[in-house]
């Protein structure tokens, strides 16, 4: 099969373009006038498509290109544009490649009949469930103007949040990787150059210098052997995470962890209210909004517990109780469901407390640098101080014993 470029018309005279798999030009052409066009062009594609190596999708869809595309396909259909026409603009300002031909996509198959939620189901990994049933929602409700705008708020949320985390870590994993680095730039360089000196002396070395010493020789004799353990140990620890019962211990486990835990616990509450509230504000039932809510958070804790609530709430019971048994959910929201529960005004309720968590994640995130620095200077001070004495030791007792 080969590859064509066509350019044809169709009955309404406007000019379509494409590209299509066929044998030969006669069945492009045989396929162009199935679909009631008519042909103007076919040239067979030759040697490399360079726009097509463009179109490979490395790291996925830029956030900023989504956000920008529900911003201003808000404003083109609360202006009155047909979504067609919509699309057609938002394909022309694409300005990655990938999703400029995913754009193309959908605007063809809106074009054939289908919504634009379905359209976005049938692209891959470009939004999520939450996503595709909220523009759903907003079709049918004939409020898309509106559910575009929030969401695009939402995906701008989503990512500050994460950007906020991944800044906090940057400098604590900078001082890390420092540390490595001296420790083994001195196990390997400094070490063995001191054991070359001491050992022309005769003189019986002290324990810190002798246990130096063994751990210099090695390193130097068996690296190997360590980067062979530690790549069995990454391989072994990803298989162990990417499992069910992995990903659940590790989930309980980084909820503990001094700092990162309470980060990562009001992150998920601040989600979890957003986009409950999101979600109810858009018209969809409170079962399909718990299912959705549960999909979308990243810690299987608080994903079991409002799965375990979407249970008892099918039943017929109150979303806060389950709420208020959970560990991993303060009674701060518990109570202010409860509240909104009673008043029939959850989706408002929710929408303040998610504000509330997300000013706490901003303070902590800030917060989190000047937490983590004293406390990994410590260590590479004490790593650095080992060294250092193992090193001066045999010096001092030297000078001593000539003196």
């Amino acid at each position: 099969m080969k590859q064509f470029k066509y350019s044809a018309r169709d009955v309404k005279g406007k000019v379509v373009t494409g590209e299509v798999e066929a044998r030969d030009a006669e069945s492009v052409t045989d396929i162009l006038h199935d679909r009631g066009l008519i042909v103007v062009s076919i040239k067979e594609g030759m040697g490399i498509d360079f726009e097509k190596l463009a179109e490979i999708n490395i790291g996925g869809v830029p956030m900023k290109e989504k956000v920008v595309f529900m911003r201003q396909m808000s404003t083109m259909v609360g202006a009155g544009l047909p979504l067609t026409r919509a699309l057609e603009i938002m394909v022309q300002q694409a300005g990655n490649p990938f999703f400029k031909r995913v754009l193309k996509e959908v605007l063809a198959s809106v074009q054939s009949g289908r919504s634009l939620s379905d359209s976005f189901r049938a692209q891959d990994e470009i939004y999520d469930e939450v996503t595709l049933n909220l523009i759903e929602a907003g079709e049918e409700s004939g409020n898309l103007e509106t559910i575009l705008e929030r969401l695009a708020t939402e995906l701008e949320e989503k990512n500050s949040l994460t950007s906020k985390l991944k800044s906090a870590m940057i400098y604590p994993i900078i001082i890390l990787v420092v540390i490595v680095v001296v420790v083994v730039l001195m196990m390997m360089v400094l070490i063995p150059s001191m054991a070359t000196i001491y050992s022309d002396f005769g003189a019986e070395l002290p324990w810190v210098t002798r246990v130096l010493m063994g751990m210099s020789d090695f390193f130097l004799n068996f690296w190997w052997a360590v980067l062979v353990v530690l790549a069995i140990l990454i391989i072994g620890g990803k298989y162990y995470l990417d499992s069910p019962k992995g990903k659940r211990n590790w989930d309980k486990l980084v909820l503990k962890i001094p700092v990162i835990g309470g980060i990562i616990t009001k992150m998920q509450l601040s989600q979890f209210t957003r986009i409950l509230a999101l979600l109810l504000g858009s018209g969809l039932s409170i079962i399909k909004a718990l299912e959705l809510t549960a999909s979308s958070l990243s810690n299987s804790m608080f994903r079991d517990t409002i799965t375990e609530a979407k249970a008892e709430v099918e039943k017929g019971g109150a979303l806060a109780l389950p709420i208020a048994r959970s560990e991993y959910f303060p009674l701060l929201v518990s109570s202010m469901i409860a509240v909104g529960e009673e008043t029939g005004e959850i989706d408002s309720v929710l929408t303040k407390v998610s504000e509330y968590y997300k000013e706490e994640v901003d303070v902590a995130t800030t917060n989190m640098a000047s937490v983590l620095e004293p406390v990994f200077l410590i260590i590479m001070g004490l790593a650095i101080g080992f060294i250092a004495l193992g090193v001066y030791m045999p010096m001092f007792q030297l000078s001593s014993a000539i003196g």
